[in-house]
């Protein structure tokens, strides 16, 4: 498996996170971001951890591995960032409409 497959499948995780938090809610979507990786986990063991331990290249002279849960904290830190800015940013105009009235 190289590293195209790796980015296919978080790229297709994060679109799915992404959809529905804009067409649902933000709750659904950190829900489905935290629960669909452990339950890949749970019911496939040896199959998650192959892939998420799957090397695709070293940094710092060869010290620093990246694996592909690098990939997955990179896209679980980027999604749940968009998700808190949404929430503060929806907290933020509620607020300001309460007080304007």
């Amino acid at each position: 498996m190289g590293i195209g497959t790796a980015v296919l499948i978080f790229a297709l995780f994060a679109v799915i996170v992404l959809y529905l938090l804009v067409n649902y809610s933000s709750l659904l979507a950190a829900i489905v971001l935290l629960v669909v990786p452990l339950v890949v986990i749970v019911a496939i063991p040896e199959t998650a951890n192959t892939f998420l331990a799957h090397e695709h290249a070293r940094l710092a002279g060869g010290l620093v591995p990246i694996n592909n849960y690098h990939l997955l904290l990179f896209v679980w830190s980027t999604i749940i960032g968009i998700i808190l800015y949404t929430e503060f940013l929806t907290w933020y105009l509620s607020k300001n409409k309460r007080s304007v009235k």
